[in-house]
């Protein structure tokens, strides 16, 4: 059985790092039976954490372990916030977060022993400053004398000699001159060779990088945006000379120099990761609407600003600044983050340039002298703490909290004196701290230039008419655990583009006084809408024609029906989810019409007879479907010949189909474009479809708590899929 593990995607390109991965593994499979730390030890930048990633996912490493754990402790570590990122990697916004939140430390260490004990595991702690964290974390890991490890990623080789079971530090050596010219060709010219031209200029600026590969990437990030002319990359060249030096200060002069190579509006992008907390994976899709909200992205005629953000985003990936590490399933970024070097080096331009000022902990926050014109305030401390500090900047452009003890979570009753201060306001985000209130409070409407409003209040309700006063509002995020009633004025704001509450949202639907409906043409992303009565989704579907992202949940059989019949109106949508309650009734004459451009495609509990499957798989732009609980009705479900033309992701969970498969065995017309297939909790499932085998583009099958007879048959799709000539696809099959 394959270990279970959960590890953000990385795109790095790794070089040189063959000889060194093959001594780590030696030691995790073939070292003693006790329990073992090995440390990776080296300098920043030197790619510590790419060795641990190319050992991590080794596949020799996967199969010797019943266990993987990942986790990224940090400078600034929380014990509690560490705990729930080994036990639940998928817990952040998510329910299971809001349970483990309110288990004590001391549970939370028992879990985790509990859920190492017996298996052999293997556990890496990312970028470990202080042995402080592993003081308080060791006993919790177990030493069965199984061949268990844990891997260390330091820069202080003090930090492995100082702990019980620390082995040998394993130095990382710098890339070779050979090396370093390899990886700065990959990163400048991809695929294709450095021209002979440029190679010797090439492998003089390599050597100048003294085998350091962040240095590397980000030179060769700004190599990738010029002129490739022998006269420009000498220049290029000659710049190096001057500035380049051994070590840390060497990355940071190649940071200097990327930087000024950045185009304007890219400089501020970038430098607003310092807001962040250090080593944070940050939402793709709510840094790009932070950036909108900020005005750094251009306006262009025709064009969704949305689109041309994510161009800026990707450009700071092809840049080397910025790197992705988790992919949406329909393609772009889901989550990215920055080189900690990186992070240090925008929080000092930042604060130079007056461009933000971050603050941590309450020593900062209580002498903080603020200075005239502070645009953007980024605080990270405790919620008890930004309170008692009395901070005041009445002319602050944007707020932002984050909790730097997310385990202890501080709620507040009262918001309203914070609206009354903070007037100029364009950007407010205060989904870290909890407001204990029923109804948003009226004193909203004072901030006039909002843009950007994010909140947590597990109780909140009710959002008063009077914020439709906030005319500018382009984003309203809100983290409830109730079903949240929006006024009817809502349907004034004309610059509303996203509305995304955790939980329900419900919304009113009277017309104006001159009863003119009106509508949000812009609207670009909505969830999660709650449909109670039949009429009401209609309705609303027609007064949010350009929407390209819907959640929708339905109480009622009639709603239900009204929503899928209307469906198809919504031409821009591109991602769907659609679900109801676990009413009785059938759904038998349930009408499914939805629109053509549909990339994504997610259902649940609409107990759909499974002939009328063949509706979905006809839809010509359908990227990803995910079929969960109950979301399909019926034993057997027969695919048709020529459908689902563009499919990549597949994912069936807890369906009590009996048997999945094709009305011709012989036929090659079945998922053309299929790389992943998902297969969850499907306790029935005896039969899939033979064609499975034959499919060129499938890369990857997970199979997790299903029965035994779903195993056997994903081997023989295994075993036919390498006699067609398919040795690289992955199966794992967990539980």
């Amino acid at each position: 059985m394959l270990s279970k593990c959960k590890m953000p995607i990385a795109h790095e390109v790794m070089v040189g790092l063959d000889d060194e991965a093959a001594k780590v593994i030696e030691r995790l499979i073939w070292g003693p039976e006790q329990v073992e730390i090995v440390p990776i030890v080296g300098m920043a930048g030197l790619g510590k954490t790419t060795l641990a990633k190319k050992v991590y996912n080794d596949s020799s490493v996967i199969c010797n372990f019943h266990t993987r754990l990942w986790c990224t402790v940090s400078q600034e570590f929380n014990m509690k916030s560490l705990l729930i990122q080994i036990l639940c990697p998928d817990a952040k916004h998510s329910r299971v977060d809001d349970e483990f939140q309110n288990l004590d430390e001391h549970v939370l260490l028992e879990m985790l022993h509990k859920k190492l004990m017996k298996n052999r595991y293997l556990v890496v702690f990312d970028d470990v400053w202080d042995i402080g964290a592993w003081h308080e974390l060791g006993i919790a890991f177990p030493n069965d004398k199984n061949g268990s490890r844990i891997i260390f990623t330091s820069r202080s080789s003090n930090v492995a000699s100082q702990v019980q079971y620390g082995g040998e530090p394993h130095y990382l050596r710098p890339l070779s001159e050979k090396e370093s010219f390899e990886l700065l060709q990959k990163k400048v010219f991809g695929k294709e060779d450095c021209p002979q031209a440029l190679h010797g200029l090439g492998m003089e600026i390599a050597k100048k990088c003294r085998g350091l590969p962040l240095a590397l990437v980000v030179v060769a990030g700004v190599l990738a945006t010029i002129e490739h002319d022998i006269c420009v990359w000498e220049e290029f060249a000659e710049s190096l000379t001057s500035t380049m030096v051994s070590g840390t200060d060497q990355c940071k002069k190649s940071l200097e120099l990327s930087y000024e190579h950045l185009p304007y509006h890219l400089k501020a992008c970038l430098l607003y990761f310092a807001a962040f907390r250090e080593d944070e994976k940050i939402g793709a899709k709510n840094l790009m609407r932070l950036w909108i909200a900020e005005g750094f992205v251009e306006k262009v005629e025709g064009k969704r600003s949305e689109d041309t953000a994510e161009e800026y985003l990707m450009d700071l990936i092809g840049r080397n600044l910025v790197m992705a590490s988790e992919s949406r399933s329909i393609g772009g970024v889901k989550t990215c983050y920055i080189h900690d070097l990186i992070f240090e080096f925008c929080k000092t331009e930042a604060k130079a340039k007056n461009f933000l000022q971050v603050l941590r902990g309450y020593d900062e926050l209580s002498t903080f002298n603020v200075p005239p014109y502070l645009h953007r305030l980024s605080i990270c401390s405790s919620g008890e703490d930004f309170i008692k500090s009395k901070l005041f900047c009445p002319h602050l452009g944007t707020l932002l909290f984050f909790d730097a003890t997310p385990g202890d979570e501080f709620e507040l009753r009262n918001i309203s004196f914070l609206f009354c201060i903070y007037k100029h306001l364009e950007v407010l985000n205060l989904e870290d701290i909890n407001l204990r209130l029923k109804e948003l409070p009226t004193e909203v409407e004072s901030l006039l230039c909002l843009r950007y409003l994010a909140l947590k209040g597990r109780t909140m309700e009710f959002i008063p008419p009077s914020i439709a006063k906030l005319s500018h509002l382009e984003t309203f995020i809100l983290n409830s655990c109730m079903t949240v009633s929006l006024p009817d004025s809502i349907w004034n704001m004309k610059n509303l583009r996203h509305v995304y509450v955790r939980g329900d949202v419900a919304i009113g639907l009277s017309s104006n006084d001159n009863n003119v409906v009106e509508n949000l043409s812009n609207l670009d992303t909505l969830s999660t809408l709650c449909i109670y009565f039949d009429q009401g989704g209609e309705n609303i579907l027609r007064r949010i024609p350009n929407v390209r992202r819907l959640k929708i949940f339905c109480l009622a059989l009639n709603a239900l029906n009204r929503a899928c019949r209307n469906m198809s109106q919504l031409e821009c949508l591109e991602s769907l989810t659609l679900g109801s309650f676990n009413f009785s009734g059938s759904r038998e004459h349930v009408e499914l019409s939805f629109p053509m451009n549909l990339k994504k495609l997610c259902l649940s509990y609409l107990g759909l007879p499974c002939r009328k499957m063949s509706l979905i798989e006809q839809l010509p732009n359908l990227e990803v479907l995910k079929l969960r609980v109950q979301s399909m009705e019926g034993q057997k479900w027969e695919l048709m010949e020529g459908g689902f033309p563009k499919l990549r992701v597949l994912t069936l969970s807890e369906l009590d189909f009996v048997e999945w498969t094709e009305t011709d065995p012989h036929s090659d017309d079945y998922f053309p474009c299929l790389q992943q297939l998902k297969l969850l909790k499907n306790s029935n499932l005896e039969m899939v479809p033979a064609c499975l085998g034959r499919i060129s583009t499938l890369e990857t099958i997970k199979v997790r708590f299903c029965r035994d007879g779903v195993d056997s048959l994903v081997r023989k799709i295994e075993e036919a899929q390498k006699n067609y000539g398919n040795e690289n696809l992955k199966v794992i099959i967990i539980g």
